[in-house]
């Protein structure tokens, strides 16, 4: 049913160019971001001649800290107007903002990209809510989690490919033109698809719209905290994310300091986490009957259960490579014994995409249309904020002097709670079939 299902989705106007469009945005953010931070890193870019170890830090806070800025009024504005139209704008606006990312491109200005990768940030603190919303009114609810697990999974292939693609052009004479084409070609082809979407009409067309951020943040909030139902699976999805970004911090140096791999042994196992989430999503689609969604999140949360405790406890007592004659990706991928550690942290990512979709679509389905774009973006700040304190999982490894494989010890224990609890509810009487 679900294969069905998804396949029908992905041809029909109600969904096919939604789908597309946030795919190719999320492609370009990712090239644009990669491309920012490997100019910084290798070839001396910079603002205001700080040294490359901030520059990281500054490109993922000018793109993190619009969502904490802007996504109570995008929330208003989602409920307000109709989404399909927001987010034909926010592509619109996307198509300028890359014409001035070409611009610092060419001009080598670091302070004109992170200027601008703020903006991107603000583009997408309109556009997710927008989306988000949008599916429940294009969708019925037993398209719900398909389609949610097409978007989740599109969306990890695209993050992928822009940036190992980001890695490839910068290296390039003509990075410049090469980047700058590529970033404007993609934003013109995604504000196109974007025009095919059917339209999504808004539940609150006469809403009044404050700009008072601080206030407002505070009350969209408070929409989610006084609905339960919502907030669970919003939580749920913030962990998700926030598992994400401590993956993705810690993997190079784990990769290094544990498994004795190279930056190309990093990057395979970067690779091997995005694509691993997105089969996860896409097999919750395919798989999935109707509503009932919920024992895959039960069955992910134990997957993040099983599969990082066996790489914690499988390589605690390992050696310490020799940082000088670290192995490559062809070396380390070639050799049997590091097989099981390769699958677990597959089968960890797959697990990921298992456990998250199911609590996408149930938010989005438990959400009440006059207020469903606020909560959501609810969800959006919350998701923003776990993400950047999953940032500093090495800060906190090092500040308790635990040893790296701590952190899976840590993913092991929050998903055995969060599946339990999730069992917990699946199987109380009277739940919700989700």
């Amino acid at each position: 049913m679900g294969l069905a299902v998804a396949a029908r989705l992905m041809v029909q106007r109600r969904f096919a160019p939604l789908m597309a469009a946030q795919a190719l945005g999320a492609f370009n953010d990712n090239l644009f971001r990669f491309a920012l931070v490997n100019l910084a890193t290798f070839q001396g870019l910079t603002v205001f001649g700080l040294e490359r170890e901030l520059m990281v830090p500054i490109a993922a806070t000018a793109l993190t800290l619009p969502i904490f800025l802007f996504s109570s009024v995008a929330g208003q504005v989602a409920d307000k107007y109709d989404r399909v139209f927001i987010m034909r704008r926010t592509k619109l606006i996307e198509i300028l903002l890359m014409i001035a990312a070409a611009i610092g491109f060419f001009l080598n200005s670091g302070l004109l990209l992170v200027i601008v990768l703020f903006f991107m940030g603000m583009q997408s603190a309109f556009f997710a809510p927008a989306r988000n919303s949008a599916l429940p009114t294009l969708l019925e609810g037993k398209e719900l989690v398909t389609g949610n697990a097409l978007v989740s999974g599109s969306l990890n292939v695209a993050i992928l490919a822009g940036a190992a693609l980001a890695v490839v052009f910068v290296v390039r004479e003509d990075a410049a033109f090469i980047l700058s084409a590529t970033l404007v070609g993609v934003a013109v082809i995604g504000w196109l698809i974007m025009c095919l979407n059917k339209p999504a009409p808004a539940d609150s067309p006469d809403l009044k719209i404050s700009w008072n951020i601080i206030a407002q943040t505070g009350k969209v909030l408070g929409f989610a905290f006084r609905a339960p139902d919502v907030l669970r699976p919003l939580l749920g999805a913030a962990w998700f994310w926030m598992l994400a970004a401590s993956v993705l911090t810690l993997m190079p140096l784990f990769t290094a300091a544990v498994l004795g791999g190279d930056e190309t042994v990093g990057l395979a196992l970067t690779a091997l986490f995005t694509v691993g989430a997105a089969i996860g999503a896409i097999m919750c689609g395919v798989f999935t009957r109707g509503q009932d969604a919920l024992i895959f999140t039960v069955i992910g949360a134990f997957g993040l259960v099983i599969f990082p405790s066996f790489v914690a406890l499988t390589t605690l007592g390992w050696p310490e490579p020799d940082p000088d004659s670290l192995t490559s990706a062809d070396v380390f991928l070639a050799d049997p014994g590091n097989w099981p550690i390769l699958a677990a942290l597959a089968l960890s990512a797959v697990s990921a995409g298992l456990f998250v979709v199911p609590l996408q679509a149930m938010a989005q389905r438990r959400a009440k249309p006059e207020v469903r774009g606020r909560i959501l973006a609810a969800g959006g700040i919350m998701n923003a904020a776990t993400a950047s304190l999953g940032q500093f999982t090495l800060f906190a490894i090092a500040l308790l002097a635990l040893p790296l494989q701590a952190a899976f010890g840590y993913i092991a224990v929050v998903s055995g709670f969060a599946g339990l609890f999730a069992l917990w509810r699946m199987m109380r009487p009277g739940r919700y079939t989700e």
